[in-house]
């Protein structure tokens, strides 16, 4: 159909309706590749239904006379489609749609000017083909720009507040807030758009409108610029100071399980010499000295509990110590290790990593009533591929149910806040291109890691 009403044709309308929401929608999905709610066919048959609603919309409104009703109803399609695709905080979607809207009315406001400097007479037609040539024009330009100064840097791996709660808490306090800034440049557009007794295509079309909304567009640019800056820069000062945190936390505990490790070694070596000595006492019959001996031991010195579970040593003594814990809680605690010596996974990684889970494993069955209880199994081997693997699986009951925050953080059971020891464990999982799960049914916790070779290809083997 290509009958003229209204000084437009039907194709014109749905070509302004394509330029006005497409490239719009595609910077947006692009800006949020990481954090689409759905997976690629889903997304991109949202987007195509989307364009298509407001193609046949567009045109509907125009020749109806209620574009003022339309208008509404597309910027809800606008609206619902952004946030329906793309998850992130509610504060961010906010900003990055109020940032479109006010790009979309540079594009349009930009674009009219430039056509009723060239062809003025056919400027007044509203939307003629000619309309959409310099709207073609000013995405090709503007969009780039916005995108480099703005956009880009809107997703970034800093952004990505899963892992850290901390992170979380200071771009969502800051989100929160910082849409009302393009909410307030919004605010402006719209008085100039509408303002002098002009129609809103004569005001367009006036080039020191143009002009003026232009230089206050490129200096909300740079604000923006500055926003995204700051935010990044809050957000990478907030993950250094929680990895310091757990730095500290990880030092600790390492020092804590070598110097375990070196009284095991000592006992050990003393044992030999006690041994010697109840010979002599045996030969003598010296029972006093026998009592005497006896009574230096504590009940915490675990000759009932067995000294080697694996080969490795630093796994070793923390399954030695947890044992010891364990033992003295009325823990049954079941113990299936094969872990060489050496392997490509870090001392104190190992540390951090089998004494997170069992430290929050004792504490939990600590609170359950009885048969209380603690399976560990873990396997170094190689995968199929050649890939050196290192799994690891903890079961212990517990009795407090746990409580995980909306972003898949546990909370602590210690103090208020996400706990930190699952957040440990995450980031030794990630060093070594692994893969870990939580899952909490009918009593029983399960934790399930595997650890790859650092610099190869994970594949998941729990």
């Amino acid at each position: 159909m290509t009958e003229t009403v209204r000084n437009f044709t039907v194709w014109e309308a749905v070509l302004h309706a394509f330029l006005n929401s497409f490239p719009y929608m595609v910077l947006a999905l692009y800006s949020f590749k990481d954090h689409w709610r759905f997976g690629k066919k889903v997304t991109i048959s949202v987007l195509t239904v989307a364009v298509i609603l407001q193609m046949i919309l567009v045109p509907i409104s125009l020749f109806s006379g209620k574009q003022a009703v339309f208008d509404i109803i597309l910027s809800v399609i606008h609206v619902v489609f952004f946030f329906s695709v793309v998850k992130d905080h509610i504060g961010k979607l906010i900003f990055s749609v109020l940032v479109l809207t006010n790009l979309g009315t540079l594009v349009v406001v930009c674009a009219k000017c430039l056509e009723g400097f060239f062809f003025p007479e056919l400027a007044l037609l509203k939307y003629h083909y000619t309309n959409q040539i310099f709207t073609l024009i000013m995405l090709i330009i503007i969009v780039p720009v916005v995108y480099f100064f703005i956009f880009k840097d809107m997703s970034s791996p800093t952004s990505d507040t899963d892992e850290n709660s901390e992170n979380a808490d200071v771009s969502g306090y800051m989100w929160h807030y910082l849409w009302l800034i393009p909410a307030v440049f919004y605010l402006i557009w719209m008085f100039v758009s509408y303002s002098g007794g002009h129609s809103i295509t004569e005001n367009r079309m006036n080039p020191v409108n143009a002009l003026y909304l232009l230089l206050i567009d490129a200096g909300s640019v740079l604000i923006y610029r500055i926003i995204i800056k700051t935010v990044q820069l809050y957000e990478k000062n907030a993950t250094l100071q929680a990895e310091n945190h757990v730095l500290s936390i990880q030092r600790m505990q390492y020092n804590s399980l070598n110097e375990r490790l070196e009284n095991m070694r000592r006992t050990r070596h003393d044992l030999r010499h006690h041994t010697a000595l109840l010979k002599q006492i045996r030969d003598n019959k010296d029972f006093d000295a026998l009592d005497e001996l006896i009574n230096s031991y504590t009940e915490k010195n675990l000759l009932n509990q067995p000294l080697v579970c694996c080969e490795n040593e630093t796994v070793n003594v923390i399954l030695a110590l947890y044992s010891e814990t364990a033992y003295n809680n009325d823990i049954s605690f079941s113990i299936k290790a094969n872990i060489p010596n050496d392997i490509f996974v870090s001392k104190e990684d190992l540390s951090v990593m089998f004494g997170n889970i069992l430290e929050n494993a004792t504490d939990a069955c600590k609170e359950v009533e009885c048969n209380r209880f603690i399976n560990l199994n873990a396997t170094y081997k190689t995968t199929a591929s050649g890939t050196p693997s290192l799994t690891l699986i903890v079961k212990n009951n517990y009795a407090t149910e746990p409580s995980v925050s909306d972003t898949g953080v546990f909370h602590s059971t210690k103090h208020a806040g996400d706990g930190i020891g699952i957040s440990s464990v995450k980031r030794t999982v990630k060093k070594y291109d692994g893969a870990c799960t939580f899952n909490h049914e009918n009593g029983t916790f399960t934790v399930s890691v595997v650890l790859y070779a650092t610099g190869n290809s994970s594949e998941n083997i729990i």
